[in-house]
């Protein structure tokens, strides 16, 4: 029986890809989330630290400005512009992480494309060898661990569905992990316009209670009640002004947030598209002893 063609051992000259080089969480010495997951936690105080500042600038730079007044309304759209950076900063690092991950599928070819290459028992450990030689710490990129779930254990393998059930399992894995992964982003989307009608609330409540002491000055002089009037107009404007800034916050973080979404099912497609056509469709398993 022939034997199958060997891959060419030379890979690529280029630099390892090293997964963590350019995970903005690692460089700042924080233990980053897997893959694409952001870690929460450090971007809530990222997100408080933002709030402050853009706090501090208004004060600072702006004092009188209608922007101050209208955040200074209700302690909600303080609320809004936390939860707001938070969201921005998890977004910010999915993108970053997702565009580490693409690199596996564009920085150089695995297995050889040569039309006479056969993926088999006796060539796995080769194509192995080839991931740990182009990568850093090859798990930490999706596309290398599950090439390399498939191969490790390809002589216990009888068929290639057995190999095809254990890509689409681990496919079905990282669908799951890239879903659960927005769990804070999408409660947070739900929590900002909630915020809004809160302070849609308290300044309707406000204005109530001051067009109450209006009505309750009889005999008043039209000065007066004109000044009375000040505080009713001051409730109404909180109560619209809280839910506009609510909205478009909300707004503007759900289409970050789909279009971040859309990039890694990109990335989770391209993977499967690379396994399938570069793994399943090369492999030779039987009669092969």
């Amino acid at each position: 029986m022939a034997q199958p063609t060997q891959p060419n051992a030379t890979v690529t000259t280029q630099p390892k890809l090293d997964a963590r080089a350019g995970d903005i969480e690692c460089m700042i010495g924080f233990p980053s989330g897997r893959y694409t997951v952001a870690s929460a936690p450090l971007w809530l105080g990222v997100a408080a630290v933002m709030t402050i500042l853009v706090a501090l600038v208004l004060v600072m730079v702006a004092p009188k400005s209608y922007l101050l007044l209208m955040m200074n309304r209700c302690w909600t759209n303080w609320a809004v512009v936390f939860f707001s950076w938070w969201c921005l900063g998890i977004l910010f690092a999915k993108w970053i992480k997702t565009s580490i991950q693409l690199r596996a599928l564009r920085a150089v070819d695995i297995v050889p494309r040569r039309g006479d290459f056969i993926l088999s028992p006796g060539t796995s450990g080769d194509i192995l060898r080839r991931i740990k030689a182009v990568a850093e710490r090859p798990k930490d990129f999706l596309l290398f661990r599950r090439i390399d779930m498939a191969l490790s254990n390809l002589g216990n393998i009888g068929e290639v569905r057995d190999v095809g059930a254990v890509l689409e399992s681990q496919a079905d894995s990282d669908g799951s992990s890239v879903d659960s992964s927005y769990t804070v982003i999408r409660s947070l989307i739900w929590t900002i316009p909630i915020l809004g009608f809160i302070g849609t609330v308290v300044g309707l409540s406000q204005a109530i209670g001051s067009f109450t002491d209006v009505l309750t000055q009889t005999g008043s002089d039209a000065g007066s009640i004109k000044s009375k009037l000040g505080p009713v107009v001051g409730g109404l404007a909180t109560a619209f002004e809280t839910t506009l800034v609510a909205l478009i916050a909300a707004v503007i973080i759900q289409l970050l947030s789909t279009w971040v979404y859309k990039r890694e099912e990109a990335l989770l497609d391209g993977i499967t598209d690379f396994t399938t056509e570069n793994v399943l469709s090369r492999l030779k398993l039987t009669d092969w002893q």
